[in-house]
């Protein structure tokens, strides 16, 4: 019983910041109708150290105030001692809940389309290197994260995502925890 007065204690202001509802320059920046550019840049996590770089443009557009939807790019490149790279194009859906002044956390869902390619070296068989191996695939991934405004147009942006790359006996998992960080401009 003590354990839940406490959870309930912990929660409670939450739930009543959930209920408040945003000013109006918050609401002008992700209220419906309105399309934003952004980009952003960061790293892929497998265990503790960093195993690629990862770059999101998107062009966002809000379907209702606090939901939108993406048209995004991923470009992932390993910095490890082989090659992996990933470029390919989807869709991802956000929706920002709560939302106060200059701020607001979102839950983002998305699939990309791309080609990864995947230079294998055997340190064993040097002579083994396999140049190039291509496959067609998808990326899933699914994160969350926080919105600051810097002003009317201008917003930055923190994520931390788990992604799903599907993987072949050629190539290795790259199944990663990521993290970025992002700018946006409300074009409209």
């Amino acid at each position: 019983m003590k354990h839940c007065v406490v959870l309930i204690g912990l929660f409670f202001p939450l739930l009543g910041l959930a209920q408040i509802t945003p000013d109006r320059h918050q609401l002008d920046l992700l209220g419906k109708g309105h399309l934003h550019v952004g980009l952003s840049a960061g790293q892929g996590y497998k265990g503790s150290y960093s195993t690629t770089n990862v770059y999101t443009p998107r062009i966002q557009y809000f379907l209702a105030d606090g939901w939108s939807v993406a048209l995004e790019g991923r470009y992932i490149q390993s910095n490890s001692f082989y090659s992996f790279s990933y470029l390919g194009a989807g869709l991802s859906t956000r929706y920002y809940f709560l939302r106060s002044g200059r701020f607001a956390l979102f839950a983002q869902l998305g699939a990309a389309y791309g080609q990864s390619k995947y230079d294998k070296y055997d340190p064993v068989d040097p002579a083994a290197y396999k140049n190039g191996i291509h496959n067609n695939n998808w990326q899933t991934s699914a994160g969350l994260g926080a919105h600051y405004r810097l002003g009317k147009r201008w917003s930055l942006e923190a994520t931390a995502e788990r992604n799903w790359l599907q993987s072949s006996y050629l190539t290795p998992d790259y199944n990663r925890w990521q993290t970025s960080i992002g700018v946006n401009y409300r074009l409209k």
